[in-house]
Protein backbone atom coordinates (compact mmCIF):
# COMPACT_ATOMS: atom_id res chain seq x y z
CA UNK A 1 0.00 0.00 0.00
CA UNK A 2 1.50 3.52 -0.68
CA UNK A 3 2.40 5.65 1.89
CA UNK A 4 0.74 9.03 0.45
CA UNK A 5 2.12 11.30 3.16
CA UNK A 6 5.30 9.95 2.42
CA UNK A 7 5.11 9.91 -1.41
CA UNK A 8 3.69 13.61 -1.11
CA UNK A 9 6.93 14.54 0.93
CA UNK A 10 9.37 12.77 -1.58
CA UNK A 11 7.87 14.73 -4.53
CA UNK A 12 7.67 18.12 -2.56
CA UNK A 13 11.43 17.09 -1.84
CA UNK A 14 12.69 16.68 -5.46
CA UNK A 15 10.56 19.41 -6.66
CA UNK A 16 13.41 21.92 -6.60
CA UNK A 17 14.97 21.44 -9.88
CA UNK A 18 18.57 22.03 -8.17
CA UNK A 19 18.02 18.70 -5.81
CA UNK A 20 16.96 17.11 -9.20
CA UNK A 21 20.29 17.94 -11.09
CA UNK A 22 22.36 16.71 -7.78
CA UNK A 23 20.35 13.41 -8.02
CA UNK A 24 20.93 12.54 -12.10
CA UNK A 25 24.77 13.30 -11.61
CA UNK A 26 24.99 11.97 -8.44
CA UNK A 27 23.33 8.69 -10.53
CA UNK A 28 26.73 7.89 -12.25
CA UNK A 29 28.78 7.99 -9.26
CA UNK A 30 29.78 9.12 -5.88
CA UNK A 31 30.95 13.51 -6.24
CA UNK A 32 32.23 15.20 -3.77
CA UNK A 33 30.49 18.66 -3.09
CA UNK A 34 33.33 20.44 -5.47
CA UNK A 35 32.97 18.23 -7.92
CA UNK A 36 29.48 18.71 -7.61
CA UNK A 37 29.52 21.91 -8.00
CA UNK A 38 31.46 21.70 -11.60
CA UNK A 39 28.95 19.52 -12.85
CA UNK A 40 26.09 20.94 -11.94
CA UNK A 41 26.89 24.96 -11.91
CA UNK A 42 25.07 25.12 -8.60
CA UNK A 43 27.21 27.35 -5.86
CA UNK A 44 29.64 25.54 -3.31
CA UNK A 45 26.76 26.82 -0.55
CA UNK A 46 23.67 25.98 -2.00
CA UNK A 47 25.07 22.32 -2.96
CA UNK A 48 25.69 21.79 0.31
CA UNK A 49 22.31 22.86 1.22
CA UNK A 50 20.85 20.46 -0.95
CA UNK A 51 22.56 17.54 0.08
CA UNK A 52 22.01 18.34 3.33
CA UNK A 53 18.06 17.67 2.47
CA UNK A 54 18.50 15.34 0.36
CA UNK A 55 20.75 13.37 3.21
CA UNK A 56 17.89 14.27 6.18
CA UNK A 57 15.37 12.87 3.29
CA UNK A 58 18.09 9.46 3.30
CA UNK A 59 18.06 10.12 -0.78
CA UNK A 60 21.98 10.50 -0.36
CA UNK A 61 24.52 9.07 1.30
CA UNK A 62 28.14 10.09 2.34
CA UNK A 63 31.71 8.37 2.99
CA UNK A 64 34.88 10.50 4.39
CA UNK A 65 38.22 10.02 2.66
CA UNK A 66 40.92 11.42 3.81
CA UNK A 67 39.99 15.14 3.88
CA UNK A 68 37.32 14.62 1.07
CA UNK A 69 33.45 13.42 1.89
CA UNK A 70 31.69 11.89 -1.07
CA UNK A 71 28.46 11.50 -1.80
CA UNK A 72 26.21 8.53 -3.68
CA UNK A 73 23.06 7.72 -3.81
CA UNK A 74 21.21 5.52 -1.19
CA UNK A 75 20.25 2.37 -3.82
CA UNK A 76 18.41 1.26 -1.55
CA UNK A 77 15.89 4.01 -0.44
CA UNK A 78 15.44 4.94 -4.15
CA UNK A 79 14.53 1.53 -5.06
CA UNK A 80 11.99 2.10 -2.32
CA UNK A 81 10.57 5.26 -3.72
CA UNK A 82 10.63 4.24 -7.20
CA UNK A 83 8.60 0.55 -6.47
CA UNK A 84 6.11 2.95 -4.56
CA UNK A 85 5.85 4.99 -7.23
CA UNK A 86 5.22 2.30 -9.35
CA UNK A 87 2.88 1.10 -7.49
CA UNK A 88 0.44 4.19 -7.76
CA UNK A 89 0.05 3.05 -11.26
CA UNK A 90 -0.79 -0.68 -10.70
Amino acid sequence: MVDAEKLAGTFKLLSVEARIRIVKVLKRRALCVTELTSQTGITHSATSQHLRVLRDARLVKFQKRGFHVYYHLDVQNMARIHKTISELFE
